[in-house]
């Protein structure tokens, strides 16, 4: 039996094949890069034909059609916007609002009216409550509630109810966080 010891101290590399393992690999990236450069040239062509067609469609919306008067376009224009306020104003959801009211309105505190006001959003509260006292606490916890912001009282006066009974009447308004 003939054992052969390598006694060389250097790893041994097929260069060859090192050198065409990078040269693929250099040539691959040089391919994928044209094409990333073909696609974002694409994309901004693409994006200025888009701009130009907007920008074609805003100035055709923002022109007066022809033949009709200034006075009838205003007219028609404020009933759009009447139409669409209605519009937005029968989507608020309610239930949820009412919902979120009653987890926020204390024991001894009774609403007689909850009205939206003429800006989207905003809601005024009437209401009866024992004492100011009770009042005060609901202000705070409208205040700390997440749905409700800008809480302002408006009014408030105290109620005489029966012989000893006695109460407090208040009005405020606040912004609602639908």
């Amino acid at each position: 039996m003939r054992f052969t010891i390598n006694l060389a101290t250097q790893t041994y590399l097929d260069k060859r094949l090192l050198n065409q393992i990078c040269f693929s690999a250099l040539i691959l990236m040089v391919v994928l890069l044209g094409w990333n450069i073909t696609r974002a040239s694409w994309n901004q062509g693409e994006k200025r034909q888009l701009d130009t067609e907007i920008a074609s469609l805003e100035r055709r919306l923002n022109n007066k059609p022809k033949g009709i008067a200034d006075k009838d376009l205003t007219k028609q224009q404020a009933k759009i916007l009447f139409y669409n306020e209605i519009i937005l104003r029968k989507s608020v959801d309610w239930l949820q609002l009412l919902d979120s009211i009653e987890n926020v309105t204390p024991e001894g505190v009774a609403l007689a009216s909850v009205v939206p006001g003429k800006k989207i959003g905003e809601l005024k509260l009437d209401g009866r409550a024992r004492s100011f006292l009770v009042v005060r606490k609901y202000l705070e916890k409208l205040e700390e509630s997440q749905n409700f912001t800008d809480v302002l009282l408006l009014s408030h006066k105290e109620l005489k109810t029966g012989e000893t009974g006695r109460g407090v009447q208040f009005t405020l308004s606040c912004k609602v966080q639908y």
